[in-house]
């Protein structure tokens, strides 16, 4: 492969320039990963090349889609902590059996309805729609900033499709909150601030419906009253490990699930993935890059076609907390 200048670039070089574009979104050490790595100068050459290629889009948009994907999995809390991921085979529909049907089920409607709750359904259909996110990257920028706009600009195309499908899992008006409040353990639990007793009571809700304890999903403002307990609240084997892992702390065995995108004023205690519901994956994560010549830029769309919902209503209880 011959560049600008007369400048010829091996199949490692182009390998190891395709690294350094992604490494910002995949985390892993270029250096350690190939032997023969270019310059910054050289890699711009290359980048500008594989763009102006007839094929050349197409190739980077295809080395992007498993980068974005583990960018996914990484932000998003819902695919990985809440529901299980279902990948949905061409043609296949996504009916599910609901183990106590008088509790019912609560599942995202699609085409931009709310979630939706069916009661007393034996078979319910989680309809899967499409969850897009772009990203513009102006001409001039990528000269200025060369070329790391791309690496920018994936991730923020990751973090917008993740903030999507948490907001449908575990915003407010999502799947878990509907599921809580038209399930077996609604009403919800009402209480002056955010105590061990909360968490007990919510824990004792979702072990009275033989179902186990999976996690606590809350705001970082009551996460933050949970680090003010002293030992006094709670043993100091517990205290210690809230303080020192942070957002992946845990509870008397249970897992504390931070997000922001949950209601300042709710705090929920869930069952395990596997017994709540399920993540319908029709198509996976898929990058597209258009040259937007009118407007001087490259335009990054990541798309997939998904479905949210919970056939268990029993798997969800919630508490109403006020913000301190």
């Amino acid at each position: 492969m011959f560049g600008p200048n007369g400048v010829t670039f091996s199949r490692a070089q182009q390998s190891a320039m395709i690294d350094k574009i992604l490494v910002n979104a995949s985390g892993v050490d270029v250096q350690a990963a190939s032997p023969t790595v270019p310059s910054d100068a050289l890699m711009g050459q290359m980048v500008e090349q594989t763009l102006n290629s007839p094929d050349g889009i197409r190739k980077l948009a295809f080395a992007m889609h498993p980068v974005l994907k583990r960018r996914l999995d990484y932000h998003a809390i819902g695919r990985n902590n809440v529901l299980l991921v279902d990948e949905i085979a061409p043609g296949d529909v996504p009916y599910y059996d609901l183990d106590i049907p008088e509790f019912g089920a609560s599942f995202m409607a699609g085409r931009g309805q709310p979630v939706m709750h069916q009661a007393n359904v034996k078979r319910v259909y989680f309809p899967t729609s499409a969850v897009a996110a772009i990203q513009q990257v102006p001409y001039e920028d990528i000269t200025i900033r060369r070329y790391a706009l791309f690496d920018r600009a994936k991730e923020r195309v990751a973090i917008a499709i993740a903030i999507t499908e948490d907001d449908a899992i575990i915003g407010t008006g999502g799947v878990v909150e509907t599921a809580a409040e038209n399930g077996p353990n609604a009403p919800a639990i009402g209480a002056p601030s955010l105590s061990r007793n909360v968490l007990a009571e919510l824990w004792g809700r979702l072990v009275g419906k033989q179902l186990q304890v999976g996690a606590y999903i809350m705001h970082p403002l009551q996460y933050k009253e949970i680090l003010k307990w002293s030992s006094n609240e709670t043993d100091q084997v517990t205290l210690n490990r809230l303080v020192e892992h942070g957002l992946i702390g845990g509870y008397f065995g249970v897992p504390l699930l931070i997000s922001t995108r949950v209601s300042p004023t709710k705090v929920f205690a869930i069952t395990t993935p596997d017994k709540l519901g399920r993540l319908p994956e029709r198509k996976a994560v898929e990058v597209k890059i258009f040259d937007n010549v009118p407007n001087l830029r490259w335009d990054l769309l990541g798309w997939e076609q998904i479905g949210v919902g919970i056939f268990n209503n029993a798997g969800s209880a919630e508490a109403v907390v006020p913000v301190v």
